[in-house]
């Protein structure tokens, strides 16, 4: 099994997830954990000094912006179009984040990795404070997921989202995010060139390939309908653009644009 040590605001958390959705409908045997690893303790710390003392909370969020941007050179997948307003008085820290994902992995954790594509799908694209709990309200509402035992879950998550970092830090995970196979207690961190991950489960992972006979362009169709949203840069990320091109040419998909971001559709 492969567990990724990482956060709810890591930016390489969103770029990475076409690659999981690739490894799943790739290999009948693979299989992967999230570790909430707990990226940002207070926004401050990443501010000037100068800056700490006026509290900057805008200041705080352009900073995450330009982490996401950043990142996005290195996974493909674009980050927030503008800058969030995602930090808050309130919200200082990701902590509050990854407990939301713990809390729902407690009940349902089956689902918790699409609730966890949901909300930053919300958060991104959507432009929504995924720290407020009327936003996490509505999302649950499609996982059929019972709002006050998610906040219960939430406010009793101390000691498991402690476990989780402590977790990370037996495996000597200093900087987020951290890969580990289980079977043979390898790491990978530090990651320049995200390629290199797939490398490391490939190498590392014996995985069986699902055996089918779908076409290339049949495949793209498919994974499009097997999703609630799906972007375009994913689809390049996964299958190259020839493809892709020649099926938004061909009118068997077509393309939307949802706050500056390309989200493909099944015609």
């Amino acid at each position: 099994m492969l567990k990724i040590f990482t956060d709810v605001l890591d930016p390489f958390l969103w770029g990475f997830i076409p690659i999981l959705r690739k490894f799943e409908r790739k290999y009948k045997n693979f299989s992967y954990k999230f570790v909430m690893g707990g990226l940002i303790g207070n926004y401050e710390e990443f501010l000037p000094q100068n800056f700490r003392e006026k509290n900057s909370v805008e200041l705080g969020n352009k900073i995450l912006y330009d982490m996401y941007r950043a990142t996005a050179t290195v996974t493909n997948m674009p980050g927030f179009a503008r800058v969030p307003k995602l930090f808050t008085e309130e919200y200082k820290s990701s902590y509050p984040l990854d407990k939301y994902f713990l809390a729902f992995k407690e009940l349902d954790e089956k689902s918790s990795k699409d609730y966890m594509r949901k909300i930053l799908e919300e958060a991104i694209i959507f432009g929504k404070n995924i720290y407020e709990l009327d936003v996490q309200r509505e999302i649950l509402k499609e996982f059929e997921v019972d709002f006050d035992e998610f906040v219960f879950n939430y406010e009793n998550s101390h000691e498991i989202f402690l476990e989780n970092r402590m977790e990370a830090f037996d495996y000597r995970i200093k900087k987020l995010p951290g890969f580990l196979i289980t079977e043979n207690h390898r790491v990978l961190q530090n990651i320049m060139k995200f390629d290199r991950v797939e490398e490391f489960i490939l190498e590392n992972l014996e995985l069986e390939e699902i055996q089918g006979n779908l076409s290339e362009e049949e495949k793209i169709l498919d994974y499009i309908k097997s999703y609630d949203l799906v972007l375009k840069n994913e689809i390049k990320i996964i299958f190259g653009e020839n493809k892709l091109e020649a099926l938004i040419s061909s009118g068997k998909i077509k393309l939307e644009n949802i706050n500056n971001f390309e989200i493909l559709k099944i015609k």
